[in-house]
């Protein structure tokens, strides 16, 4: 690990610029993850950008944001502002994803050489590119206890407001500290506290508007086990974005004998996203590669175009029932 972190280091020292990408959708184990990486960023008086999607956006992110102190020198820009700056011997650092379908901006990826890709996902078959250079730990609970491990190399600290949101990055990736955790995650975890995170503002960028509860809680009526043991709940024909197809199969993982959920739903017109959360005897990562997504053992996700939302519950069904 640290091999790779004095790479990155000197990658950032190398760079005319570095620009900070996650995944569409970014949540905010990305979100928390790029904020620590720019604290060493800044570390070494480069500039950088964050690509922030103010459209597609989760509402925890945007409360972040507002909590933000100095939140302008984050950067964070559109992906369609951030082509019009690239220059040579500009470093890209994919955070949180290595696929380059799943990307913020792909374009990103053709316009710039020097990449850098951290992701504590399963490896799949597509990689953003064949010039970067990759770390993928897959034996981590999330990014952010990847970048807490690069903030404790360069003997850094944080505020509290980013050590809270970190901290609640790695709350929403471990299902509240329940799976994919070891002694090393609750040792980043207390690195967090030790800087300040604070329980109650983490609650605060969770908390949700009554209706959305109360609409949720209807739609997991929708719901079916197959297997006995696996279960699947399909939306109705509104779009959601991809954090409410998430919670839904969160909450659905505490039924009894439930040991994987699947939510299905529209994420635009004609776009049907796929959630997948998993207790850890299930591979969902597995099940999602068959639909064309990807992701980790216990949390992957899938988006299907041109396809409606019954023949997406009917493919996903067929690979469950195998």
């Amino acid at each position: 690990m640290e091999k790779f972190f004095n790479h990155l280091t000197n990658k950032i020292i190398k760079a005319n610029k570095i620009i900070i990408m996650s995944h569409r959708y970014m949540d905010l184990d990305g979100f928390g993850a790029s904020l620590g990486l720019h604290k060493v960023i800044e570390k070494y008086n480069k500039k950088s950008y964050i690509i922030m999607n103010e459209e597609e956006r989760d509402e925890s992110i945007t409360k972040s944001i507002e909590k933000l102190k100095n939140k302008n020198k984050y950067n964070f820009i559109s992906k369609e502002d951030i082509l019009d700056k690239i220059e040579d011997n500009d470093l890209l650092i994919v955070i949180d994803v290595h696929k380059k379908e799943m990307v913020e901006e792909p374009k990103l990826i053709e316009k710039i050489n020097n990449i850098v890709i951290v992701d504590h996902h399963i490896k799949g078959e597509s990689f953003v590119s064949s010039k970067e250079d990759k770390y993928i730990l897959t034996t981590v609970s999330s990014t952010v206890e990847i970048i807490i491990n690069y903030l404790k190399y360069e003997n850094l600290t944080l505020d509290q407001i980013v050590s809270t949101i970190m901290l609640s990055g790695m709350y929403i990736d471990t299902n509240s500290f329940n799976i994919k955790t070891s002694a090393d995650t609750f040792i980043a975890a207390a690195y967090l506290m030790e800087n300040g995170a604070d329980n109650v503002m983490k609650q605060e960028l969770f908390q949700e508007n009554k209706k959305d509860f109360i609409r949720r809680q209807k739609l997991l009526k929708n719901s079916f086990m197959i297997n006995n043991h696996l279960i699947v709940c399909t939306l109705d024909k509104n779009i959601y974005v991809g954090s409410d197809l998430a919670k839904i199969s969160e909450e659905l993982l505490q039924f009894e004998e439930v040991e994987a959920s699947f939510t299905i739903g529209y994420v635009s017109e004609n776009i049907v996203g796929v959630s997948a959360r998993s207790l850890g005897d299930v591979n969902v990562e597995k099940i999602m590669k068959s639909l064309g997504g990807g992701g980790h053992k216990t949390d992957a996700a899938a988006r299907l175009e041109n396809i409606s939302l019954n023949k997406v519950r009917e493919k996903l069904i067929d690979i469950l029932k195998r």
